[in-house]
């Protein structure tokens, strides 16, 4: 899946038939998938690199795009890491690719996964008038 969340027109919400009826759920999910999820970093490269975390982990921030350890470029700092004169330390790279700014030892619930399975599913024909 794309960042712009199924190609086509964005914000197509396309008409209920015989065979689809939309609910207040449908439009919960949408607003996840618009709104929540970092779907930058669900594509499989950015920049030439490639990810080395899956679009579950990928998609709620759960580690680093590339595997990086303890790193640090700009944007938060919610590990301290300051150097003898109190400013933060960088270490940026010429990746491009953002730092994430999450809890990697995480581990998510089987219900989680469940979850995002769905959602992606939802996502893939977000945008699509074909239905």
């Amino acid at each position: 899946m794309d960042a712009n969340l199924g190609g086509t027109v964005k914000g197509i919400s396309v008409r209920q038939t015989v065979n689809s009826v939309r609910t207040s759920e449908d439009a919960v999910t949408r607003r996840l998938l618009r709104d929540s999820w970092n779907n930058t970093n669900i594509q499989p490269s950015i920049n030439g690199q490639a990810s080395q975390v899956g679009p579950f982990r990928a998609a709620f921030n759960l580690g680093d795009y590339l595997g990086r350890q303890n790193y640090v470029c700009g944007g938060p700092n919610p590990v301290g890491v300051y150097n003898r004169g109190g400013a933060m330390r960088f270490s940026c790279d010429a990746t491009g690719v953002q730092a994430s700014s999450c809890n990697p030892k995480f581990v998510a619930d089987s219900s989680d996964y469940l979850r995002f399975k769905k959602q992606q599913a939802i996502g893939k024909n977000y945008n699509d008038n074909k239905l």
